[in-house]
């Protein structure tokens, strides 16, 4: 059976939450430790961090979680195509002309010479402005998921082909994968299965121990929001709390998610606000469901302030440290007799939404609202024997 393709599931001017997989080609661990041929690639990992932070804070795309795997990258994504609709002409013009520059230079980066983008002129801005057609294209590709599915893996591509001598020859394993998630129910159980890869593949046995999963990035959130609180009522210097889901202090200890800083916050305290910002690209979590306006982010980080669940963070990271400690990714794993009021409380039931922190993968193919199997996705997707 051939494989739909993303028109078919994606309507461009609709908001469209989808969970993508990009996997190297052959499986070969061009993302992190290969120790068939002894190299060393994970630092590339840090190159799609760079890009999602910067592609967060020019596309009407959401990046609601990730995991950074050796051989493939999970994303879990949201189009704001009624976001782009609120940008003028300019706005779309400037996002696009710093997103894809049409000129570089050339810069003396240690032993290497490196391409760097030239900021574009006032005057390029503008007159791309003025030309409606093609801002009317722009405004399209802005909030695709395809496209920054493609500037992603592009980036990353010819850069690491240039890092091994300018060798030829695909990166990616063909096209990403994406599965359509129709209903917020399902979210949980995707974000929790995005943020337990690196545990399922042995890379990590708490959420501390792996940096690259959105889950790692909003606890340091959350212990940078403290240590700047700590800063600003000179509490002492220090006194960091542990947020270690699995050591002293639990996470069910851990404050609410900051709310987005104002701009005169942003004035008055630049150290805490430096810290933080490390963070800022990713969506916020919790869903303001009374809220009907697109919630535009004014900081330049990402693109809205909207959330994307019915919980705090505090409530999805104590959720995600008892899928650990309960080792619910693996195979025979039994559901534990207790479990969290948000998952008690869920519209799916805990039952499946452990299997589908577990497997979500295979669970579904092109969409959500498929019934729930375990045989159709052999091709694509997933982690279970990847690290």
């Amino acid at each position: 059976m051939s494989r739909k393709t993303r028109g078919e599931l994606i309507d461009p001017k609709e908001v469209t939450i989808v969970h993508t997989v990009a996997k190297a080609a052959r499986n070969l661990f061009l993302l992190g430790e290969d120790f068939a041929t002894r190299t060393q690639n994970s630092h590339r990992k840090d190159w799609i961090m760079d890009i999602l932070e910067f592609q967060s804070s020019l596309m009407a795309i959401d990046l609601l979680d990730f995991s950074l795997l050796c051989n493939h990258i999970h994303q879990v994504l949201r189009s704001r195509p009624d976001a782009v609709k609120q940008w003028d002409n300019y706005e779309v013009a400037r996002r696009w002309m710093n997103l894809c520059p049409t000129s570089k230079k050339k810069l003396q980066v240690g032993d290497r010479v490196e391409r760097v983008a030239i900021p574009p002129r006032e005057t390029q801005i503008q007159a791309l402005a003025n030309n409606p057609r093609r801002i009317g294209e722009i405004r399209e590709r802005l909030s695709s998921i395809s496209w920054w599915m493609r500037l992603l893996c592009q980036k990353v591509a010819q850069r690491a082909n240039f890092e091994d001598g300018g060798s030829k020859g695909p990166f990616w394993k063909g096209r990403f994968h994406s599965t359509l998630i129709q209903e917020n129910s399902h979210l949980l159980g995707c974000c929790l299965y995005v943020d337990l890869n690196a545990v399922k593949a042995g890379l990590a046995q708490c959420i501390q121990d792996y940096d690259y999963t959105s889950a790692k990035i909003r606890l340091e959130k959350i212990k940078a929001t403290q240590q700047a609180t700590q800063d600003q009522q000179g509490s002492g210097a220090g006194q960091i709390l542990q947020l270690d889901p699995l050591a002293e202090v639990s996470v069910a200890q851990a404050p609410e998610e900051p709310s987005k800083p104002k701009a005169k916050d942003i004035l008055q305290s630049p150290k805490p606000v430096l810290r933080i910002s490390k963070g800022e690209f990713l969506s916020l979590m919790k869903l303001d469901e009374l809220s009907s306006n697109p919630q535009l982010h004014t900081s330049g980080f990402r693109c809205s302030d909207k959330g994307f669940l019915d919980y705090s963070v505090r409530e999805y990271l104590e959720v995600l440290e008892w899928c650990i400690r309960n080792k619910i990714t693996e195979p025979e794993a039994q559901m534990p007799a207790e479990v969290p009021a948000c998952l008690s409380k869920h519209p799916l039931g805990p039952e499946l939404v452990v299997r589908q922190a577990r497997e979500f993968g295979r669970m579904y193919r092109y969409r959500t609202s498929e019934p729930p199997k375990m045989d159709l996705q052999q091709e694509c997707t997933e982690g279970d024997s990847e690290s």
